[in-house]
Parts: C-alpha cells; sequence; structure tokens
C-alpha cells in the first residue's frame, strides 16, 4: 500500500465535518474579500502625508498600506515624494519584506522611480546608492534594468 498520499478518511468523525463543512458553504460565494474588509483599506486615503509617514514609520500592521498609498501620491504631491525619500532609509523598512527579496525600502525607491519627476528620480538614485552592493544587484533584477537609471517602473 503506498503510504505516500494521505488514505481516505473513513471515521466518522471526519465525514461529519466534512458534512458541516458542506453545509456552512452552501449558498455562500467565495469570490472576494468581503465588503468591511475592503473598507478598512480605504482608511488611508484620507489621511495627510504627515500622518501616512507617522504610520510607515511605527511598527504597526499597517506599514505597507501608508507605504503604497504614499507611492500612489508621489506623481501628484511633493511631500510624498520626501517622505518616500526618508522612509526608504530606515533600517525597520529595509528589513521588512513584502515577499522574498523585496522590501518595504525598494516599494519606496521604486515608487520615487515611477512617479517620473526628476526630483523623485534623483532622490531614488541617491537611495538606490545608499544600498549595500548585494541589494544593489537585486534590486535591479527585480526591475529588470541593467541600470537604475534605464528603469522606468510602472504602478
Amino acid at each position: 500500500m503506498n503510504y505516500s498520499v494521505r488514505p481516505p478518511a473513513r471515521s466518522f468523525a471526519t465525514r461529519a465535518g466534512a458534512l458541516k463543512m458542506r453545509r456552512y458553504l452552501h449558498g455562500r460565494t467565495l469570490t472576494g474579500p468581503s465588503s468591511s474588509a475592503r473598507t478598512a483599506e480605504l482608511w488611508v486615503h484620507h489621511m495627510t502625508v504627515a500622518q501616512l509617514k507617522a504610520l510607515a514609520w511605527g511598527c504597526t500592521p499597517y506599514r505597507a498600506r501608508a507605504v503604497f498609498e504614499l507611492a500612489l501620491r508621489a506623481r501628484s504631491e511633493d511631500a510624498a515624494v520626501t517622505a518616500l525619500g526618508d522612509l526608504s532609509r530606515l533600517p525597520p523598512l529595509q528589513e521588512n519584506r513584502l515577499f522574498h527579496l523585496v522590501t518595504l525600502s525598494w516599494a519606496a525607491i521604486t515608487a520615487l522611480l515611477a512617479a517620473e519627476t526628476t526630483r523623485s528620480r534623483r532622490l531614488a538614485y541617491a537611495r538606490f546608492a545608499d544600498l549595500d552592493a548585494d541589494d544593489r544587484q537585486a534590486l535591479l533584477l527585480y526591475l529588470n534594468a541593467p541600470t537604475i537609471e534605464e528603469a522606468h517602473p510602472r504602478l
């Protein structure tokens, strides 16, 4: 008998649990998040840049959401560009990973590049130079660009 695959459930408790789950899911759709979760994310839209910067500065679970909101505002608000430049230097943001190697500091630098203003790109180049050599190479690989000057990411 092949035990590398889990054998089918034969106990009454397992069958009864599956029956309860089917009853629970009957008539419910699992297509997307509930409206309450969606409205929980929208509260950052009404915050000022200073409040978003303070939220990203603190050790909260909403740190990434604040950085992304600043990234969306960077093209139109100069204060958001300054805030992203300051936040990209923070050690906690350099260590806080979104996934695999991508940190919140990389997200801030990418947002500065995507804003496509002369000030934001200058600031992105300076923050890129502050990274260590391994991080610079990995960020260029992530951006799929040979140099930072040729990187033009989109948000």
